[in-house]
C-alpha cells in the first residue's frame, strides 16, 4: 500500500494543500504548530474514517467553513472523505460508499506517536478502542460482530432499565449476542497470539535489551463458557440494570519478564515496549492481509537517541512506505535515501 499524493481542503489549518510522496521514505519538517500532525491525522482519517485526536468530526473543519475534504491518491485507487457539520461522506474511486464498515481497512496505515505511552494508564475502554481499530481494519467479520454486538448491548441495557423486564425478550437478545461474542473473543485471542509471537524479539532488536515482553488479554470468558457465564450474570444484570458480562468489559496489559510493566518498567522502557507493540501490529497486518501498511511516525524519533532511531528505522519492513514528522531534519539519524518536505507556509495550488 502506497500513498502517492494528498490534497486537503479546509482541513484543520489547511485551505488548499497538496503533497506528493516518495514510495519509500518521506520526512516532513517544520516548526511546532505548522500542521505536520494534521497531515498524518488526515491519512489516518482515510484509514479509520475518524480522527484519533477528537471524537467530533467538526473539529477537523477549518474555522468558519462548512466542510473539509481529504483526497488521497494511492497505488490502489483514490480515496475521498468529505466532512460536513452534520455528516460525512466516503468515496472510493469517486463511488460513494454507504457503509463505514465497507470503507474501513481499504487503506491501511499505522501511527507511532509520542502519547502512545498513555495507553499504560488509560481506561480499559481506551485500550479496547485501540484493539478494535487494529483488528477491525483487517477483519471484516470482527468489525461486523462488534457493530452488531454493541447494537444488541444497547437494546439489552435499555431493557434492563425498565421497571418490569420482559424476560423472553431478554433471552432473545442474549442468544443473538452469543455468536457475536464468540467471533470477538476468537479474533482478540488470535490477535494477541500474533502480537506475542513478535513483540519480545522486536523489543530486543530496537532497544538492544533482552526481556520477555508479552501482552496479556483479560477476557470476559473462554469461548466455550459464554452461555454459562451469561446465565450466571443475569441476577447481577437485573440488580445493576446494565449488562455486567461481555467483551465490552475486556482489557489487556503488558508484562515484562512476567511482571506488569506499570510495576517495573521505566518511561524509556515503556516507550520501547509501545514501539515494539506497534511493530508487532505491522506484522499482524502483513500476516492477515498479505500487504504492507503505511507507517506514520509523528515526532516519535525526537524521543529517542540516535542509536535507537537507527535501530527503529532499520526494523521497519522494507516494503512499507514511511512518513516521518519532526521539527528539525538535523536531529534525525537517517542513512537511507529520503524525500524531504519542509513546511514553511501553506502551499496554495
Amino acid at each position: 500500500m502506497l500513498v502517492k499524493s494528498l490534497r486537503l481542503n479546509d482541513y484543520r489549518n489547511y485551505h488548499d494543500f497538496y503533497l506528493e510522496f516518495d514510495p519509500h521514505l518521506n520526512i516532513i519538517t517544520g516548526k511546532n504548530g505548522i500542521g505536520k500532525t494534521n497531515i498524518l491525522e488526515s491519512i489516518l482519517v482515510v484509514s479509520n474514517t475518524k480522527s484519533y485526536r477528537c471524537n467530533d468530526d467538526k473539529c477537523l473543519i477549518n474555522k468558519d467553513k462548512d466542510y473539509a475534504r481529504i483526497i488521497l491518491k494511492a497505488d490502489k485507487g483514490e480515496y475521498k472523505v468529505v466532512i460536513g457539520n452534520k455528516n460525512k461522506s466516503l468515496y472510493f474511486n469517486n463511488s460513494l460508499i454507504h457503509r463505514t464498515s465497507e470503507y474501513i481497512g481499504k487503506l491501511n496505515a499505522i501511527l507511532f506517536k509520542p502519547d502512545d505511552l498513555q495507553i499504560f494508564n488509560e481506561t480499559p475502554a481506551e485500550r479496547r478502542k485501540l484493539l478494535d481499530i487494529e483488528i477491525g481494519k483487517v477483519n471484516k467479520n470482527y468489525l461486523m460482530a462488534e457493530l452488531k454486538y454493541h447494537s444488541l448491548l444497547k437494546d439489552k441495557n435499555r431493557l434492563l432499565k425498565e421497571e418490569k423486564v420482559d424476560s423472553v425478550l431478554l433471552d432473545v437478545i442474549e442468544e443473538s449476542m452469543i455468536p457475536c461474542i464468540e467471533i470477538i473473543l476468537r479474533e482478540r485471542i488470535r490477535f494477541f497470539e500474533e502480537i506475542n509471537r513478535y513483540i519480545s524479539d522486536i523489543y530486543y532488536r530496537i532497544s538492544n535489551k533482552k526481556s520477555d515482553i508479552k501482552t496479556v488479554y483479560k477476557k470476559c470468558s473462554d469461548i466455550k463458557n459464554i452461555r454459562e457465564k451469561m446465565i450466571l450474570s443475569k441476577d447481577k444484570d437485573m440488580y445493576y440494570h446494565y449488562a455486567t458480562f461481555g467483551p465490552h468489559h475486556d482489557d489487556f496489559c503488558f508484562e515484562m519478564d512476567g511482571i506488569d510493566v506499570n510495576n517495573i518498567a521505566s518511561q524509556g522502557q515503556k516507550r520501547m515496549i509501545m514501539i515494539a507493540f506497534r511493530f508487532a501490529v505491522i506484522e499482524y497486518i502483513i500476516s492477515e492481509l498479505k500487504e504492507y501498511p503505511i507507517v506514520l511516525l509523528d515526532d516519535i524519533l525526537s524521543e529517542l537517541d540516535k542509536n535507537n532511531q537507527e535501530r527503529l528505522l532499520r526494523n521497519i519492513p522494507e516494503k512499507c512506505q514511511i512518513i516521518i514528522t519532526n521539527t528539525d531534519i538535523n536531529k534525525l539519524n537517517i542513512k537511507n535515501k529520503y524525500k524531504h518536505i519542509e513546511l514553511k507556509e501553506e502551499k496554495d495550488v
